[in-house]
């Protein structure tokens, strides 16, 4: 995991220009870089839920995503402690965005340029 993270990391900072939600699935870009994530995933900022994979379609969950135009990445770390497979990325502007995927469906992948990195990362 430390590996992953720190070649995540060696890119930073990565400026946000597009964020949407389709269906369950959210799509995260910017110059040479994008996630896609297909399993849970929340956006906190502090210990608040701003939206999450599963909150209701409304204008107020368009308007959380939506917000994340004109930030950037600035941290990559492990979502928990406790299961390092996933990864939580940091806003500029405080937010978090984190990963939550099982081994089969439930996945996250962020291309970096030509380098493809996809979770949940193995140990």
């Amino acid at each position: 995991m430390t590996s992953a993270i720190a070649e995540i990391s060696s890119h930073l900072p990565l400026s946000v220009e597009s964020a949407r939600q389709e269906s369950e699935f959210l799509y995260l870009g910017g110059p040479n870089w994008r996630l896609r994530i297909s399993g849970a995933w929340r956006l906190m900022r502090g210990t608040h839920i701003l939206t999450s994979r599963d909150s209701e379609a409304s204008g107020e969950t368009s308007g959380a995503i939506g917000s994340l135009v004109g930030t950037c990445v600035v941290e990559c770390r492990a979502q928990s402690a406790f299961h390092d497979i996933d990864i939580a990325l940091v806003l500029d502007d405080g937010s978090v965005l984190e990963t939550f995927s099982d081994y089969l469906y439930d996945t996250w992948l962020l291309t970096l340029g030509n380098l493809a990195i996809e979770g949940p990362l193995q140990r």
